[in-house]
């Protein structure tokens, strides 16, 4: 393809914005793109950038002349396929800025019609999951043998309600690690335990994050669990809700929660916040004889380091040769992705006699 014309899609979201922030900053003018006009318009107008109103469902009507999208509408398990469909019979590549398992999924169940395509499929370029697929990465090029894998991160700040809401909706498909290769369904708080983050322990709990199912594609590694530090009294009110999951996954019940949520959350945070802000996260990997590495990276707030690395990603893809077809982060950027960018420390270090969790 010669054509460099990006569209934006969702770009009036919290996320959305700061990504379209971060295009202009590296000179691109993508074109902006949702479903909501009245919305959509004041965005386009503040940055002299064109737009176009449509659904998901029509999308492969209105990709014309462009050769990317990066798709910011969530829950992503709502627009993630019809957008990855449309890509591939129109020819663009395809970034989103997911952590929802069904979404890495759907991608890697795409792989053999985007090689086909000649269309790259790249779901998780933000903070969900370009740190943890990257570290992940790291741990198995460390200790290649590793056949157990942990992976945490720590906010350092509320979610944007985006976030909430997709969390909320997830309420009734519980937990998920992956064991002996295959993915697993448990509880809301399987495990809970003290992460030793980069600036102290905290605690944190299972989450059903992206890198369930992504890291043994990028690692091979058939073990994982990922955990998200939380208060202890939020981590055991997880496990509490579990007898309670089908009736909180009503649709009554999903509204009060997502606007009871509302009265306690922002679309996200203001600048000075996330100028203020740090993100940690931790890994563990460990083999069946009781090798240990671990690794931990410190960078930017979360909102701040998706906006980054979505379009520093996109602007790499546009410049390699790679082939089509599904890519985790890691696989496309390479594991050392943010080791070589400013804002970011890496550390990885090895230790002996551990005993690998199950």
């Amino acid at each position: 393809m010669n054509r460099q014309n990006w569209i934006i899609y969702g770009a009036y979201g919290y996320t959305g914005e700061l990504i379209v922030r971060e295009a202009l900053a590296h000179g691109k003018r993508p074109i902006l793109a949702g479903r909501n006009e009245t919305r959509l318009k004041p965005l386009a107008d503040k940055f002299e950038l064109p737009s176009r109103v449509f659904s998901v469902q029509d999308a492969a009507e209105h990709l014309h002349g462009a050769d990317t999208l990066i798709n910011c509408a969530g829950p992503f398990a709502a627009t993630a396929e019809q957008m990855m469909d449309a890509c591939l019979e129109k020819g663009l590549h395809y970034f989103d800025i997911t952590g929802e398992i069904p979404v890495f999924q759907s991608a890697h169940k795409r792989h053999e019609d985007a090689v086909k395509a000649g269309v790259i499929l790249c779901p998780g370029v933000g903070f969900d999951i370009v740190p943890t697929d990257c570290l992940a990465a790291l741990l198995k090029q460390a200790l290649p043998e590793a056949t157990h894998l942990e992976l945490a991160f720590d906010f350092g700040t509320l979610p944007s309600m985006g976030t909430t809401r997709t969390a909320i909706k997830g309420i009734g498909d519980g937990g998920m690690v992956r064991k002996d290769g295959e993915l697993q369904k448990v509880g809301l708080g399987y495990r809970i335990r003290k992460i030793p983050y980069p600036r102290g322990k905290k605690w944190s709990v299972s989450l059903p994050w992206g890198d369930v199912f992504t890291a043994r594609i990028s690692t091979g590694i058939p073990n994982t669990v990922v955990y998200g530090a939380l208060p202890l009294v939020a981590c055991w009110m997880q496990r509490m809700t579990n007898p309670l999951s089908n009736w909180l996954a009503r649709p009554g019940m999903q509204k009060w929660l997502i606007s009871l949520a509302g009265k306690f959350l922002r679309d996200g945070p203001d600048d000075r916040t996330r100028a203020n802000t740090r993100t940690n996260f931790w890994g563990r990997v460990t083999t069946l004889d009781g090798r240990e590495c671990t690794g931990t990276i410190t960078g930017p707030n979360v909102y701040t380091m998706t906006a980054e690395t979505t379009i520093a990603i996109a602007r790499d893809a546009e410049k390699c040769r790679q082939e089509g077809g599904y890519y985790t982060a890691s696989l496309l950027a390479g594991a050392d992705f943010l080791s070589k960018r400013e804002g970011y420390e890496v550390k990885i270090s090895r230790k002996k006699g551990v005993t690998p969790d199950g």
